[in-house]
């Protein structure tokens, strides 16, 4: 019996398919494999690099045919590293990275590899932009089909919902366009129920972003949270605070600075007067120590983002939904980021307030909410377990001291399959869910991603979800006044198989 490396080199090469397949003896293995986090003991058999959807459905006949296990990635920036699987075929999408704008300008053709660097550079060139997350090299399609936060969630709303349309290759290896059923599952779904290989996605007329890092003076970071997060909900219950307006706060260490309470602040909006007007609001929420507000295009903002992280970090993230700024919430907030224990690792807390309502999709977070992600990648593996301890104390200290202000739902991008309650993720959807997984994969053949409790059986639904993950700083050398962190991304990444652990990015 010739080895499952062998057999499938052995049938690209009779079917004369052209895909590329590289196997752990290659030169560029590794460089290839590497993704965000490292899992070192995680490693395919072999990676197959398709370049349009003709390959990924010969790939998924075969695997179904022969019965390989395969994950696919798309980006690679999966927080709990869960698009590398031990002894599968990967199927690496990133080669089918097309962006086709078209004539009208009000929408795109996205291929299923496609990064956020690939949309915001051809978008940037047309004056475009939509919807995206803040760090160039995560995966698009997994960021956007399971909600998509980011600095135009409030002004042009999630990524979830920018989807008009999703092409997929299903359990068959059959090409089909989802219909207002399948799309509704992959707006908040993902990609459970087949791989997705292009999606078109709404884009708008808007230059570039007005900007700025805030940066707090926090020796008393009781003191610093508590007066900013009284004024920012003050601010946000005033209904005449702009959409345009996206506010970030982040619990990080600076170089020279030290452990502060730092914004985010971005304007979507072609009125760059008025937005330095609201900017300058947000400065004066505290003593500003830093603060410099500025156009930047979207493409340049998402990539100084990128050039902040250590690409290859250890560790993984965490997160929790909560729905406001209370006293008791920014205590806790204010207490973890003194004790933040280095190497890059970060609170951030993103925002979603005004959410439009949306039956065509099955993202359960339709409500105004702050879904605080606690960065626990570092480039410094000795901090690994001190990350996950800060992290978990954290999570249980807000829960414990703060619970009426803890929501159930949480954001499954950011969870780790031990952590995901997706009943309460997906609330009124779940049923719904389970529903058209058996209708559209009867078979399970995307099965292994995350695990959803039916009865006395356990479906793995979202076995191929493209799931968005954070992509913050690892270890900073130094900022700068536009410096941004955050960020979730995603990349598309699934399992098929028998029983491994894989999920989506």
């Amino acid at each position: 019996m010739p080895s499952k490396l062998a057999a499938l080199r052995q049938h690209l090469k009779e079917q004369q398919l052209g895909i590329s397949l590289i196997s752990p003896s290659d030169p560029n293995f590794e460089v290839v494999r590497a993704c965000f986090v490292k899992r070192d003991a995680d490693v395919p058999f072999a990676i197959a690099r398709p370049q349009t959807a003709e390959h990924v459905q010969a790939l998924v006949k075969y695997c179904v045919a022969n019965q390989v296990d395969f994950v696919v990635r798309s980006g690679g920036h999966d927080c709990a590293g869960r698009s590398q699987v031990n002894g599968v075929l990967t199927i690496d999408m990133r080669d089918i990275a097309y962006v086709r704008v078209g004539a009208n300008e009000k929408t795109a053709a996205v291929g299923g590899g496609v990064l956020i660097r690939d949309i915001t550079k051809e978008l940037d060139s047309r004056g475009l932009i939509t919807p995206v997350g803040t760090v160039a090299s995560v995966g698009y399609v997994g960021w956007a089909t399971l909600g998509g936060y980011g600095p135009f969630a409030t002004s042009h709303g999630l990524g979830v919902d920018q989807i008009v349309s999703a092409k997929i290759v299903n359990a068959k290896g059959e090409l089909v366009d989802a219909d207002e059923e399948l799309l509704r599952g992959i707006r908040g779904g993902g990609g459970i129920f087949g791989i997705i290989v292009e999606l078109t996605i709404k884009v708008y007329p808007l230059k570039e972003l007005f900007a700025s890092l805030i940066v707090f003076e926090s020796s008393n970071l009781q003191s610093t949270w508590a007066s900013f997060t009284d004024e920012y909900e003050k601010m946000m219950g005033d209904t005449t605070t702009p959409r345009a307006l996206q506010l970030q706060l982040f619990g990080i260490e600076l170089p020279d600075l030290g452990k502060v309470l730092a914004v985010s602040a971005t304007w979507a909006d072609n009125d760059q007067e008025e937005g330095e007007k609201w900017l300058n609001k947000v400065a004066g929420f505290g003593n500003c120590l830093i603060y410099d507000p500025e156009p930047i295009s979207v493409s340049a903002f998402t990539a100084f983002n990128d050039s902040l992280l250590v690409y290859g970090s250890w560790g993984r993230g965490y997160t929790i939904n909560v729905k406001a700024y209370t006293p008791k919430t920014a205590e806790v907030l204010a207490k973890y980021t003194g004790l933040i224990p280095g190497g890059g690792i970060a609170i951030s807390v993103h925002t979603l307030r005004a959410p439009a309502s949306s039956e065509k999709s099955v993202f359960g977070s339709r409500f105004d909410h702050l879904m605080i992600e606690l960065v626990a990648m570092t480039g410094v593996q000795d901090l690994e377990a001190k990350g996950a301890e800060w992290s978990q104390a954290f999570l249980k200290e807000l829960k414990d001291s703060d619970p009426l202000n803890v929501l159930e739902s949480a954001y499954v991008s950011l969870l780790g399959n031990d952590d995901s309650d997706y009943k309460a993720i997906y609330g009124e959807h779940y049923n719904k869910l389970l529903e058209m997984k058996k209708s559209y994969d009867p078979g399970n053949v995307f099965n292994m991603a995350v695990r959803y409790e039916n009865s006395t059986t356990f479906i793995s639904i979202l076995g191929m979800a493209q799931v968005g993950c954070l992509a913050v700083t690892g270890i900073l050398a130094g900022f700068s006044p536009i410096f941004f962190f955050g960020a979730v991304g995603g990349n598309a990444t699934w399992l098929s198989g028998n029983g491994e652990n894989g999920e989506a990015v």
